[in-house]
C-alpha cells in the first residue's frame, strides 16, 4: 500500500497544474488591436469630420468606444465607412465592429449583436400640409416613402424596396420630403432632435410634422460583429465593460460633453 509521502507526491503536479490555471485565468486578456467602422454625420454629437482637419473623427462615438476598449486592455482604431459598406466589410472580417447597428433578422443571419446600447422612439414625419392618419405601421405602404441608404426599417414593418432610400444624408432626405418628393420618412425621434445641433433644427421647422407610427416597436442600436469572429468572442466582455461605464456614470459624462440636455 502506498505510503502518505507516496500518495502526496502523485498528487504535487496535479497541485501545480491546478495552481497554474488559476493563474492564467485571473490574467486579462492579451493586448489586442480592433478596428470599428461607422459612418459620420453632418455635425454633433455621435460622430463627424472635424472642420479644420477632414481626417479627424469628433463626437461621441469618436471618444468613448475607443475609451472603453482601452479599459478591457484593447486598442480600438476607427474606420470611417458609408454605413452600407460598413456592415459588409464587418460581415466579411475586413472589419471587426460595426457601431451604432440596429438589430433585424436579416442582418443576425452574419452577425452577432452586444446588449442594447440605445433604445429609440419610432416616429413617422410628413409635410404639415400633407398629414397623414396612421392607425397602424402597416397603413404606411399606402404612400411614398423615403429613407436612408443602407438603413434598416424592419420595425415600421417595411422591408428593402418597401421605400425609396437613394438618399445618402439626412439633408437630403429632408430636402426630398420638403419638395413633396416622398409623403413621408420614418425615422427615430432621438435622430431627429440631435439633427438640430448641426446647421438647421428640422424640429422647429414649421413645415415639418411628425407623430408616433402606433404599432412600431422601439428599435435598439448596438456593436456587432461578424459571427464567429474574433471580435464576437469579445462581445460578453465588451457588455460587462459598457454596463461598468452605465453604472459608474462615465457614458453619460461622455455624452454630456458632445449631446448637452439631448436625451441618450
Amino acid at each position: 500500500m502506498p505510503t502518505l509521502a507516496a500518495r502526496l507526491a502523485r498528487l504535487r503536479p496535479l497541485r501545480w497544474a491546478l495552481a497554474l490555471l488559476l493563474v492564467a485565468l485571473s490574467l486579462p486578456a492579451a493586448a489586442r488591436s480592433f478596428t470599428a467602422c461607422a459612418e459620420p454625420g453632418e455635425g454633433p454629437p455621435l460622430l463627424y469630420r472635424s472642420p479644420n482637419q477632414p481626417a479627424l473623427l469628433l463626437g461621441f462615438t469618436a471618444e468613448f468606444w475607443p475609451q472603453l476598449f482601452r479599459g478591457m486592455g484593447h486598442e480600438l482604431r476607427l474606420v470611417d465607412l458609408p454605413f452600407k459598406r460598413c456592415l459588409h466589410a464587418v460581415s466579411t472580417g475586413e472589419v471587426d465592429f460595426v457601431l451604432g447597428a440596429y438589430r433585424d433578422p436579416e442582418r443576425e443571419r452574419t452577425l452577432v449583436f452586444s446588449v442594447p446600447v440605445r433604445t429609440l422612439t419610432p416616429q413617422v414625419f410628413f409635410r404639415r400640409d400633407r398629414p397623414l392618419a396612421l392607425h397602424s405601421r402597416i397603413d404606411l405602404k399606402r404612400w411614398h416613402g423615403c429613407g436612408l441608404a443602407g438603413a434598416s426599417y424592419a420595425h415600421y414593418g417595411l422591408a428593402p424596396g418597401d421605400l425609396d432610400q437613394g438618399a445618402r444624408s439626412y439633408r437630403t432626405l429632408m430636402e426630398k420630403l420638403m419638395l413633396g418628393r416622398c409623403d413621408y420618412i420614418v425615422e427615430e425621434l432621438e435622430v431627429v432632435q440631435r439633427l438640430g445641433l448641426g446647421p438647421v433644427d428640422y424640429l422647429a421647422q414649421p413645415w415639418l410634422g411628425h407623430g408616433p407610427v402606433p404599432d412600431a416597436p422601439a428599435p435598439t442600436i448596438h456593436v456587432a460583429a461578424a459571427q464567429g469572429s474574433a471580435a464576437a468572442a469579445l462581445m460578453p466582455a465588451l457588455d460587462a465593460a459598457f454596463a461598468r461605464a452605465q453604472k459608474s456614470g462615465e457614458l453619460m459624462r461622455v455624452w454630456r460633453r458632445h449631446a448637452g440636455d439631448l436625451p441618450f
